[in-house]
């Protein structure tokens, strides 16, 4: 099944990559997304350049490990206040 998915920056990313090697992000390796347009524009105003919504069709990918939490529950707490 298809999800429309959206990651606020500040430069517009076609193709994603997969961070595996290196801590970069907030919350370490990957790119992150979410399935709330409003939350990706909240994200994206915190850029100092410009601010961006890029918006993708994702569609299942059983190689990859990716987190879902579909509500804020104490699991989801622990992922991000690591």
């Amino acid at each position: 099944m298809e999800r429309k998915l959206f990651h606020g920056s500040s430069m517009i990313v076609e193709k994603p990559k997969i961070l595996s090697d290196g801590y970069y992000k907030d919350f370490g390796y990957g790119f992150y997304c979410t399935n709330i347009e409003k939350q990706a524009k909240r994200w994206a105003l915190i850029k100092k350049k410009s601010h961006i919504v890029n918006q993708y069709a994702y569609e299942q990918n059983q190689e990859l490990n990716v987190c879902v939490f579909p509500q804020m529950t104490d699991g989801w707490l622990s992922f991000v206040d690591k």
